[in-house]
């Protein structure tokens, strides 16, 4: 499904100038691709966040508007890539890529789980192990999945599954490759003491996150 959004191009660029757009509500971006410059723009908050909310989260496929004093254009664009803030989860830049709907595009696609509630390894006592959350694949961008699923239904205890496993359509190229680990059922020793050494680890990001909260020099586009 294809969505429309509006953007307004932007003349000013910088840490300063994005500070400024966010507290407006506004979330800054750049439209690129298909042989053009890059483009300045932001578009609202409420309006990205509509359009994050939809079915095809991220993978949206849309008519974007860019308003440019009394000119308006519309391109076909798709989101390739998105900054959030390290710990708020708040959209801070959305890189907007143009594309054309029979030539394809490479994305990144989350993976879902299936068969998680009846998982044979969970349910005896085992514990997930992420190591990819998302693939890269290459198709037309009408045809890029919302996500790609892989089933741990009889997944047991010391079991893995890889990108072999996911179930993806015909139309849709895989890019990463096959024998990387998606995950593992770990045995329930093993899983504490993954968990443990998770914390660690997101305490030493929570830490470097506090220290870089002070307010950056101007200048610079994030």
């Amino acid at each position: 499904m294809e969505y429309k959004l509006k953007a307004m191009k932007r003349e000013e660029t910088g840490k300063g100038a994005a500070r400024k757009a966010r507290a407006r509500g506004e979330i800054p971006a750049v439209m690129y691709g298909r042989g053009s410059e890059p483009t300045s723009l932001t578009v609202m908050k409420d309006d990205m966040n509509e359009v994050l909310g939809s079915k095809a989260g991220a993978n949206v496929l849309l008519d974007l508007q860019v308003i440019d004093g009394k000119q308006k254009d519309n391109h076909l664009v798709m989101i390739k890539e998105m900054q959030k803030h390290p710990l708020k989860e708040k959209l801070l830049h959305v890189d907007f890529l143009k594309v054309a709907r029979d030539t394809k595009v490479t994305m990144k696609v989350p993976i879902a789980l299936k068969g998680e509630e009846d998982s044979v390894g969970l349910k005896a006592g085992g514990a997930l192990q992420h190591n990819l959350w998302e693939v890269e694949v290459e198709c037309l961008p009408t045809e890029v999945p919302d996500r790609l699923y892989v089933d741990i239904l009889e997944a047991a205890i010391g079991d893995h599954r890889s990108v072999a496993d996911l179930e993806v359509p015909e139309s849709v190229t895989i890019l990463t490759e096959p024998d990387d680990v998606i995950l593992t059922i770990l045995a329930p020793r093993l899983a504490e003491e993954e968990g443990v050494a998770e914390e660690e680890a997101a305490e030493a990001k929570e830490e470097v996150a506090s220290a870089e909260e002070a307010p950056p020099a101007e200048g610079g586009e994030e």
